[in-house]
């Protein structure tokens, strides 16, 4: 399942950069590709961990893919915020601040919470390698899903509304609807239950399957939900 579906999707994520690069090299036509491209590596990780037999070692993987995957939400951000103000408010040199502050803190202390000795991070080795799943004690998803939330998801999505509300003619209005939809759809269908998996794994083990394999199959609603994204951030490209 994980070759499929994040095989998929990371194709499917690479045409939609290519797309937006080719079409204009700009600042923010290459801020939102960021997004695609830091997911896909992303992907390429995950698809590492799952052939590693070394437990150790997949506990790195994961943490490489685990940041990845999230440190991608902040370029759309930026991209947000460019659109909201202009690069000569919202400058390069801020820009490239929030983007570094967001990546420390996704990445240091996460790393930090991953090599601590407390198991807050952990896989089953009794498990064969194809069957084994991340557990999130609740001290890690706390951590992530509060980091995640609160300097992406709520940024993102009021930037987005304020965005909405400033344009005026309704074809604006109409595509930017379609950007907001993508995003909510992300969040709710895809992020948001991937960490709750994570948590109910430690919580449930083997009881969390049927909740796992309903992840695994939502995983690839995420087409329609960047598709969305992408169609909406055509604005007047």
């Amino acid at each position: 399942m994980v070759y499929i579906i994040q095989g998929i999707l990371g194709i499917y994520f690479g045409i939609l950069a290519f797309q937006i690069i080719r079409k204009k090299r700009q600042r923010l036509n290459l801020i939102f590709s960021g997004f695609f491209i830091s997911q896909i590596i992303g992907f390429i990780f995950n698809m590492i961990y799952v052939v590693i037999p070394d437990v150790e070692v997949v506990k790195i993987f994961h943490f490489l893919a685990n940041f990845f995957v999230y440190f991608a939400l902040v370029f759309i951000l930026i991209v947000n915020m460019i659109i909201l103000e202009s690069t000569i408010i919202y400058s390069v040199k801020r820009q490239n601040r929030y983007i570094l502050l967001f990546g420390i803190l996704l990445f240091v202390i996460q790393l930090i919470l991953v090599l601590l000795p407390f198991d807050l991070v952990s896989f089953d080795d009794t498990l064969p390698i194809w069957e084994r799943y991340p557990k999130w004690h609740p001290i890690f998803f706390g951590y992530m899903f509060s980091i995640i939330t609160i300097f992406a998801i709520l940024p993102i999505f009021s930037t987005s509304f304020k965005i909405y509300f400033r344009f005026e003619t309704k074809e604006l209005k109409k595509r930017w609807r379609f950007y907001l939809i993508g995003s909510l759809g992300l969040v709710i269908f895809n992020l948001y239950p991937i960490f709750l998996s994570n948590l109910l794994n430690f919580l449930l083990g083997e009881q969390n399957t049927t909740f796992r394999l309903i992840i695994s199959i939502l995983g690839l609603s995420v087409i329609i939900w960047v598709t969305f994204m992408y169609y909406g951030f055509q604005l007047k490209q």
